[in-house]
């Protein structure tokens, strides 16, 4: 039980700063592409994503 905790606390410290980082970022992820900057079409063509122009993120507003 002991060895275990500072374990954990490591993992949650590491997942903390993840998290606070990337919410700090100027962009956020393209909800329509889903970050790709593409998409598959029915034939298995690549679409390039309007929205974002192909990037796979957008400014946050």
């Amino acid at each position: 039980m002991i060895r275990i905790m500072p374990i954990l606390f490591v993992i949650a410290l590491f997942l903390f700063v993840f998290f606070f980082i990337k919410n700090r970022s100027g962009f956020s992820t393209c909800k329509k592409c889903e970050g790709k900057g593409y998409w598959r079409g029915l034939r298995g063509e690549k679409t390039i994503c309007d929205i974002c122009k192909g990037e796979g993120h957008i400014p946050k507003k």
